[in-house]
């Protein structure tokens, strides 16, 4: 799976939501739909440069100019911010809602201080920024940008009242000018029922055994955390178990709410319901509990 990309222990939330609202505040883009994004960075003062596409060339350009702050990415890179110019340069072959969320990603990195002076500061001194430090930066980068696209509460405050599924979310991504990935886990993350979406890569045929899906990343509610802690996940689903028997293939786009059952860390079993939803580059697999059952004791010899 990919790792945690956006967790945050609770100060450092509250001082990212914070800084989130003033922009927002600034760039009067609250109550305002879709986000407008591009108020929001003219209020930051960070700027997007025209470049088509983030090339080997560019990067490796980019990389000698901040001094080797410019972290080493296994994927391809997507964007890019010079913090002194505060000049984002953003992938533009990208779909556009990919590259809104990046916009912010990147801006944030320009408004948050901390990480400005600290950029700032590699930069002046021609040191490198520690793999701990960058990879906390990244997830606080991808919080603000969640907090500002999503307006804090605004995006939750109008969904969780609906019938919960996945259409919900899906729905409401183009009102916030979001993708349908990052609404699908706001709505999970910020929603007061136990509830988790497994986001799960599209399905590969095997000739003879049908398909093998890999499990990309899990996305759990605050409740559903304490309800089931750490669960265990498949890394892969085939037709064969209950979770992969649900995921769209043949150009379906959804499956029906079935039920299924999960069992907590303290042995009790607890129904749920899951449906799914794919859009074609992830396959979202919605659970919500819905009823404790009974408890399951195991006698060991």
């Amino acid at each position: 799976m990919k790792p945690d990309d956006c967790s945050l222990d609770p100060d450092d939330y509250a001082a990212i939501r914070k800084h989130a609202k003033l922009v927002l505040e600034g760039a009067g883009a609250l109550g305002r739909f879709p986000t407008p994004v591009n108020d929001v960075m003219e209020h930051a003062k960070v700027v997007v440069a025209e470049k088509e596409e983030l090339d080997a060339g560019f990067v490796e350009k980019m990389r000698r100019k901040a001094a080797g702050a410019l972290k080493r990415a296994i994927s391809k890179i997507r964007g890019v911010l010079d913090v002194i110019g505060r000049i984002a340069y953003i992938d533009q072959t990208l779909y556009v809602v990919k590259q809104t969320f990046l916009k912010l990603h990147e801006t944030a990195h320009a408004v948050l201080p901390h990480q400005r002076k600290l950029y700032a500061l590699v930069e002046d001194c021609e040191k490198t920024i520690a793999p701990d430090v960058s990879e906390q930066f990244d997830r606080e980068a991808n919080v603000f940008a969640a907090e500002v696209l999503f307006q804090l509460d605004s995006f939750i405050d109008e969904v969780r009242d609906e019938f919960f599924g996945i259409l919900v979310p899906v729905r409401a991504s183009k009102r916030y000018g979001a993708s349908i990935y990052a609404s699908v886990r706001q709505y999970v993350c910020k929603h007061h029922r136990a509830c988790c979406v497994l986001v799960i890569n599209p399905p590969v045929l095997i000739e003879g055994h049908g398909f093998v899906a890999e499990l990309r990343r899990v996305v759990t509610s605050p409740s559903f955390d304490e309800t089931f802690g750490q669960l265990s996940w498949p890394r892969q689903f085939t037709p064969g178990d209950d979770v992969g028997a649900m995921i769209p293939v043949n150009g379906r786009k959804m499956s029906r709410p079935r039920t299924l059952v999960l069992v907590d860390a303290n042995g009790f079993r607890h129904e749920c319901v899951a449906e799914s939803f794919t859009q074609g580059k992830q396959v979202f697999v919605l659970i919500h509990a819905v009823a404790t059952l009974t408890r399951t004791t195991v006698i060991l010899a």
